[in-house]
């Protein structure tokens, strides 16, 4: 049904937490034995302490709080960071089956965390859950276009309290090489409010 971040001092709301750490959304990987965070088109973070994500494998998008710290960078990465703790996003299914249903309702919040870089799309949602029933999400993409359902399965459960957690799906397979050049993609999904909804991202394919 999401993450829980219970145990963790997150902040949805600010990407700051005002004590010296940021918080991000990146993508943990590594190159010659050297682990990293991926953590926006610009920024490649060198991880000092690589023992705090030993258990997390590569290309695992994470929830992450860090500090910018000093040390010697390899000439791949831009700065240097300390991870104070680090979380899997949980990853939903792709399907190309074409007969999708409305789904059930979710919102997807417009902040920070959703995002599409580095070959994910992540997305900050809140639906209505009881807190006692696995939720999932599937992305379905129109092979037309750069068109996406979301469907969201409350698997009944939908008469709960509002709560929020984060997705993501592997989309860099079903991302055209854009050449340079800036694309939108689209993201059709049903409201809370049970209104049809629309959610657009800019995406440009890696240099």
């Amino acid at each position: 049904m999401g993450m829980d971040y219970a145990e963790y001092p997150y902040s949805y709301q600010d990407a700051s937490n005002g004590k010296g750490s940021r918080q991000a959304i990146a993508t943990l990987r590594s190159r010659n034995g050297i682990r990293y965070l991926v953590l926006d088109e610009t920024s490649i973070g060198l991880i000092v302490n690589p023992a705090s994500v030993q258990d997390i494998p590569d290309g695992t998008r994470v929830f992450v709080r860090y500090q910018q710290v000093s040390a010697t960078l390899p000439d791949f990465c831009t700065e240097a960071v300390r991870v104070d703790w680090a979380a899997s996003v949980d990853v939903g299914a792709v399907s190309f089956l074409t007969d999708a249903p409305e789904g059930d309702p979710v919102d997807i919040v417009t902040d920070w965390m959703s995002s599409l870089e580095d070959g994910f799309l992540t997305l900050h949602y809140k639906i209505r859950a009881s807190g006692k029933v696995a939720h999932s999400f599937e992305l379905r993409p129109d092979v037309e276009g750069q068109q996406y359902r979301l469907l969201h399965d409350a698997h009944g459960d939908t008469g709960g309290e509002e709560t929020e957690g984060l997705i993501c799906f592997p989309v860099a397979d079903l991302l055209p090489d854009t050449q340079g050049e800036t694309v939108t993609l689209t993201l059709h999904y049903t409201a809370l409010n049970k209104k049809a909804s629309t959610l657009t991202f800019d995406y440009r394919s890696p240099k």
